[in-house]
């Protein structure tokens, strides 16, 4: 275990390099202590025990210098640090693993390498970036030669510096550096951004592909014993860094001619459009939202107001920070983008209303008596709903932004730092519905998205549904079993907020074990003909109150709305139906 004044060290280091990124990090406590070699954490002791006069470390004449390996070990640290960034958007599994590692680990120790000195100064009041003498010039060699070629590759293509390239790529995250590399090369192109947003996003992934496979496939460098060997290795490394980025430009602007000339043929489709006011722009929202769960109506009633902590309806509220976030972004350009500081607003504004109109969201033929049914039984699932929607919201950031926004202001809101992810509720509907796509294999996060277009009462019975048929309860039974599946969730999820207990991972756990629960009993009601109608009946016999669930088709009230089928190309923009319109770790 890690003394507790380097631990407190390595915490702050860790501190400061969120703070230079305007990144979280993945590792929470100590766990970013874990990440530091106990090498390492023996010679940051002798900082740490010096950091009030770091001077003290100086050696005498004629002494080994002590602060050499100080020096080491701090940018270690650092680049540790920055290799555990959380990631901005989901990150995609990898082609080439091995050469995302690669292209990652360079690049957080590029990064270290320039940036550690400037951020010891700011370990300490009065810090300087000589305290332990001067930092030599970086040596780079092998990868970290090509990554600083790659990164000097994309500033010349851009007109940036080196440095903001290298700390945007750094603060993406966790697996997104490749991906970052791709899309800061790919909108210095100016026939990129017209692409429908689908199409970019495949592209950038494509570019990061490539980027990643080369870096995996290349020969590491071994330097020999004669200097010129050495010397010509080393420029065979620069130019393999440089000719990565090469490759990849050519690649880029090959396949965006054929996409250009593909679309001139078929036809663009409808471009986004700029939203001219708030109002607008919760409007597009609320149609992004709709096109991803599949559901055309909304029980939004078309009201946008200040939120005054009034009790929740169905009027979208907006407290008066969040409205002029959402001014702010749209006074934006990608010549005058907004501050890191307003870009975080906006997305946290942007993730409030996609939230709202997520919990709203409901199929097309859901109508005034499923309303009126609702309302009556309304306080039984307010948690649910709002578990839902944050967590739908949360998960389909990058897609409800390219669908709402164009592109200049959907990248500024996808890259910026994302708000603190709601761990009291929304962790507990993202793993009950994970363990319902696993047991019915279905694509992760599909039983969110359903169960996120069904509207409050529903929401739990999506899950069911999908749950008695993996499992193969026989159909004139899965009524019944999905009825009582249903209102065991139910009754799970209304007692979440006093169930809940104080550990970090609680409302997860809850989630997974109410999933399991639903899987117990499914698969009871499959291997016992008969006991799903009976446990049903014994129900309604027990349950005299009017608005108790039947069987469904038995209360036309509560009777499911049929969606429609899913639309595999959603119009780029969608207008309200309306009358006028967790965090993750380390070891996650």
């Amino acid at each position: 275990m890690a003394d507790a004044k380097v631990s407190a060290l390595i915490r702050r280091i860790n501190e400061l390099v969120e703070a230079d990124t305007g990144s979280r990090s993945l590792a929470v406590g100590d766990q970013i202590t874990r990440r530091v070699t106990r090498s390492d954490q023996r010679r940051l002791r002798l900082l740490a025990d010096n950091l009030d006069i770091p001077a003290r470390l100086a050696p005498r004449p004629g002494e080994p210098d002590p602060r050499v390996a100080v020096r080491a070990a701090l940018v270690e640290t650092v680049a540790g640090c920055v290799g555990v960034l959380e990631p901005r958007e989901p990150t995609d599994e990898s082609l080439y693993p091995y050469g995302r590692a690669r292209f990652e680990t360079a690049m957080s120790r590029l990064h270290a390498l320039y940036e550690t000195p400037r951020l010891l100064a700011e370990l300490r009041p009065g810090g300087r970036a000589e305290d332990l003498g001067i930092f030599p010039t970086p040596k780079l060699e092998g990868d970290l030669l090509a990554a600083h070629a790659a990164v000097v590759a994309i500033s010349a293509r851009t007109g940036r510096p080196a440095g903001t390239i290298r700390r945007e790529i750094v603060a993406a995250g966790h697996g997104a550096h490749a991906t970052t590399a791709a899309r800061l090369l790919l909108q210095s192109r100016p026939g990129f951004a017209v692409l429908p947003a689908a199409d970019r996003n495949t592209l950038t992934t494509s570019i990061a592909d490539e980027l990643e496979s080369r870096f995996e496939n290349h020969e590491r460098q071994r330097p020999g014993p004669e200097i010129g060997a050495v010397l010509a290795d080393r420029q065979q490394v620069a130019r393999f860094g440089s000719s990565a980025i090469t490759s990849a430009s050519e690649t880029a602007r090959e396949e965006l001619d054929h996409l250009h000339r593909s679309f001139d043929e078929l036809g663009w489709p409808p471009a986004v459009e700029r939203p001219e006011s708030v109002y607008q722009l919760c409007e597009q929202i609320q149609g992004a939202v709709g096109e991803l769960t599949d559901t055309p109506n909304s029980r939004w009633d078309g009201g946008l107001e200040p939120d005054l902590g009034q009790a929740p309806d169905t009027t979208l509220r907006l407290t008066e920070g969040q409205a002029a976030a959402l001014g702010k972004l749209l006074e934006s350009s990608s010549t005058y983008p907004l501050s890191a500081e307003d870009a975080a607003d906006a997305r946290e504004a942007v993730q409030v209303v996609a939230a709202a109109y997520a919990r709203w969201a409901v199929p097309e033929e859901y109508d005034a008596r499923h309303e009126a049914a609702a309302d009556s039984v309304a306080p039984r699932f307010a948690t649910i709903e709002q578990a839902v929607g944050t967590a739908y919201a949360e998960d389909h950031l990058r897609e409800i932004a390219d669908r709402a926004l164009p592109y200049e202001l959907a990248t500024q809101v996808r890259q910026a730092q994302p708000p603190l992810p709601d761990q009291r509720l929304a962790p507990a509907a993202r793993a009950f519905a994970a363990v319902v796509d696993d047991v019915a294999g279905l694509e992760e996060g599909e039983t969110l998205r359903r169960m996120a277009g069904e509207g409050r009462v529903l929401m739990t019975q999506a899950a069911a549904d999908d749950l008695v048929a993996a499992v193969g309860v026989p159909n004139i039974e899965r009524p019944f079993a999905a009825r009582m599946i249903t209102d065991e969730a139910d009754r799970r999820f209304e007692a979440l907020p006093t169930e809940l207990g104080t550990e970090r991972d609680a409302a997860r756990q809850y989630g997974v074990e109410a999933g399991k629960a639903a899987v117990m009993m499914a698969e009871s009601y499959a291997e016992e003909p008969g006991l799903a109608q009976r446990e049903s009946l014994m129900a309604d016999r027990e349950v005299a109150a009017p608005m108790a669930r039947f069987a469904s088709g038995h209360d036309p009230a509560l009777t499911r709305p049929r969606a429609q089928p899913r639309d595999s190309a959603p119009t780029a923009n969608r207008t309200t139906s309306g009358p006028d319109q967790n965090r993750p770790t380390l070891g996650r």
